[in-house]
C-alpha cells in the first residue's frame, strides 16, 4: 500500500510515496526496467527508504516513467537523449526549451544525414573517391583562387588537404563545366547567390525535420533516429531534383 510523508523534502505539500512495484503498476513498465532508468539517471534514488529491500518512490515519477517508455520505444530516442528532453524529476514534462535541444540532437545526428547526402554516391560506386589539393589544382580546370572563393563561401572547408564526397563533386563539375566551354555560362560570381539561395533551401529542410520528427511526426516501425534522417536526406534530395527539372521546364513553356 502506498504511504504518505508529512512534508516534500525542503518543505512544501505532502507526497505520496510507492513502492517499486506500484511504480511498475500505476505507469504499466516492469520493476526491472524501472530500476534500469534509475541507473541511466532518468529517475531519481529512492525518497525514502526503511530497510536494506524496502524503498519507497515518488508516486509522480509513475508519469515520468510512462513519458520515458513512450519516447523510447515509439520515438526511438536513446535514454541519453530522453534524458535531455525531460524536464528535471519528478516531473514527466517536455522541457520548454526544447529549441535549443532539437539543435543538438541534429547535430549529433550530422553523421547520419552526411551519409544520407552520399547514398547517390555510393549506388554509382564512387563514394571514396578522393584527391589531394594538389591534385585538384594539377588535374582540373580548378584555380587556387576558385579554392578560397568557395572556402570564403563556406561551401568548402578552409585549407583541406584532400577533397571527397559532396566537395570533390563540386570541384569536378566546375572544372567539367569549363571542359565542355561552358564556364561562361557558370562563373564564379554565380557560386555566392547560389550559395544563399541553397542555405534557405536547407534552413527550411532542417526546420521541417525539427517540427516533424523531432516534434512528434509518426516515424516507421523500429527505425532509429538517425536511419531516419539518413533516409529522409537521400529522399529528400532525390525530392529536390525531380521538382527543380519539373520547374525548370515549366519556366521555359510556352504561355
Amino acid at each position: 500500500m502506498p504511504v504518505k510523508t508529512n512534508r516534500r523534502r525542503g518543505g512544501g505539500d505532502a507526497v505520496e510515496l510507492v513502492r517499486i512495484s506500484d511504480l511498475a503498476r500505476r505507469s504499466g513498465v516492469p520493476a526491472p526496467t524501472i530500476k534500469h532508468y534509475m541507473r541511466e539517471g532518468l529517475l531519481p534514488e529512492p525518497h525514502h527508504r526503511t530497510s536494506r529491500n524496502m524503498a519507497y518512490y515518488d508516486a509522480r515519477l509513475a508519469d515520468r516513467v510512462k513519458v520515458i517508455k513512450e519516447l523510447q520505444s515509439d520515438r526511438f530516442l536513446p535514454l541519453k537523449v530522453i534524458g535531455d528532453v525531460l524536464e528535471p524529476a519528478p516531473s514527466s514534462a517536455i522541457r520548454a526549451d526544447l529549441d535549443e535541444l532539437q539543435r543538438r540532437q541534429l547535430g549529433a545526428l550530422a553523421p547520419a544525414i552526411q551519409a544520407g547526402a552520399q547514398d547517390g554516391r555510393r549506388r554509382r560506386g564512387d563514394a571514396t573517391r578522393a584527391r589531394s589539393r594538389a591534385e585538384v589544382l594539377a588535374e582540373l580546370q580548378i584555380t587556387a583562387a576558385d579554392l578560397a572563393l568557395l572556402e570564403g563561401v563556406g561551401i568548402l572547408p578552409r585549407g583541406a588537404a584532400a577533397y571527397t564526397g559532396s566537395d570533390l563533386d563540386l570541384l569536378e563539375v566546375i572544372s567539367e563545366t569549363r571542359t565542355k566551354g561552358l564556364g561562361d555560362l557558370f562563373p564564379m560570381e554565380i557560386i555566392e547567390p547560389y550559395v544563399e539561395a541553397l542555405r534557405t533551401l536547407v534552413r527550411f529542410e532542417i526546420d521541417l525535420f525539427r517540427r516533424r520528427v523531432l516534434g512528434g511526426a509518426r516515424l516507421p516501425a523500429r527505425m532509429p533516429l538517425d536511419e531516419v534522417a539518413r533516409e529522409a536526406t537521400a529522399l529528400g534530395e532525390r525530392l529536390v531534383v525531380a521538382m527543380r527539372a519539373r520547374l525548370v521546364l515549366a519556366e521555359l513553356s510556352p504561355g
